[in-house]
């Protein structure tokens, strides 16, 4: 018959055994926590990168707008921007997911803006000329007023000129970086997305994400709204 094990090495090793579950319990929450908290992390990661991605491509869709013969004044049109909204979802796949989760639709959960903005001389010298915008002022010619605006109006508003504003100041619908003024015009591209955490949301506060691409037309001196078969997506503003 075999005899119990009661001695002191039996009782030691029930000892550690009951120790190492205790510690594993202790554990395992933070490495669930930091699990978790790194996936969070990565999924925010890439939605910035993909915003300034989408702001970017849909600038360079824009600004190749070509002129008609005997004119440097290009156009863009409803369909343009529907097409280069649309592009979003190629570029920016999440939205899908993330729309679906909340329960709405894609093109609500992120805010896409377009704006032509033109320069107009204000003085006939600039002794800066790394900094030009005491000499010029910028208009906003066109802009997508149709288009979602979560969180708030993102759109560049008709009739106030842009301010001029540090090079590294965040994006604002209402200012311009000074390095863009001069003789030239521009294509504005501003994205806004707001990243809700998939877990502990009622925790973790949603993160705005705010990307803003400035391109100048590659073939026209400026870039236009036609507004033939116009679906309220822009409108040009008064005085263009």
């Amino acid at each position: 018959m075999a005899r119990a094990r009661t001695g002191p090495l039996h009782r030691f090793a029930a000892a550690e055994g009951a120790m190492a579950a205790i510690e594993f319990a202790l554990v395992l929450p933070v490495l669930a926590a930091l699990l978790i908290a790194g996936s969070q992390v990565v999924l925010y990661v890439n939605a910035s990168r993909k915003v300034g991605q989408v702001a970017r491509s849909i600038s360079q869709m824009i600004s190749q707008a070509t002129p008609p013969a005997n004119s440097t004044t290009a156009t863009v049109n409803t369909t343009d921007l529907h097409f280069s909204y649309d592009a979003t979802l190629v570029i920016f796949p999440y939205l899908m997911t993330d729309a679906r989760r909340q329960g709405i639709a894609w093109y609500t959960d992120i805010s896409i803006n377009f704006a032509g903005i033109a320069f107009t001389p204000t003085t006939a010298t600039c002794n800066d000329p790394t900094d030009q915008s005491a000499c010029y002022l910028a208009t906003v010619v066109w802009t997508s007023t149709g288009t979602s605006q979560p969180g708030g109006a993102n759109y560049r508003p008709c009739v106030t000129p842009q301010l001029p504003a540090s090079n590294t100041a965040a994006p604002n619908r209402a200012t311009l970086p000074r390095s863009v003024y001069g003789p030239a015009s521009l294509i504005v591209i501003d994205v806004v997305f707001t990243f809700t955490p998939t877990f502990a949301a009622k925790v973790l506060p949603p993160l705005r994400i705010a990307r803003t691409a400035y391109v100048q037309p590659r073939y026209a001196s400026l870039i236009s709204y036609d507004t033939t078969g116009n679906d309220g997506i822009a409108s040009k503003c008064p005085g263009y």
